[in-house]
């Protein structure tokens, strides 16, 4: 489309497809650089029963506190370049019994919905 057709376009009347928290299988993970600092999150494209194309999930939800928190998977480092304890993705790793990222290929998540309605990993 061009400029024009793009600022012709009306607001339309059909909602955004939400999908159902079901179980996912990854099919490849990456890191991805975010913001100006370029902090580095881990991307999940992940497929989804309901879904033909694969759909990407960079959120966990994980029990902290005796409280379910929402976060990004976030690459934390601590003082040895290891994986920071403690962190979100740590969290994840730990639920699923992971002990490095290689072992994401093919590995089947639970997911569950945000407070805004949007999928994510379930790690609790």
């Amino acid at each position: 489309m061009n400029q024009e057709e793009l600022f012709n376009k009306p607001i339309g009347n059909k909602e955004i497809q939400k999908l159902e928290a079901k179980n996912v299988i990854i099919k490849e993970a990456k890191f991805e650089e975010l913001g100006k600092n370029k902090n580095i999150i881990l991307s999940l494209s992940v497929k989804h029963p309901e879904k033909q194309e694969l759909i990407n999930l960079t959120k966990v939800q994980f029990i902290a506190d005796k409280v379910i928190k929402t976060s990004g998977l976030w690459y934390n480092t601590d003082a040895d370049e290891n994986i920071q304890k403690g962190s979100a993705l740590a969290n994840f790793m730990n639920f699923y019994n992971i002990k490095t990222l290689l072992e994401l290929k093919d590995l089947e998540l639970k997911t569950s919905l945000d407070d805004n309605g949007f999928l994510v990993v379930k790690a609790y």
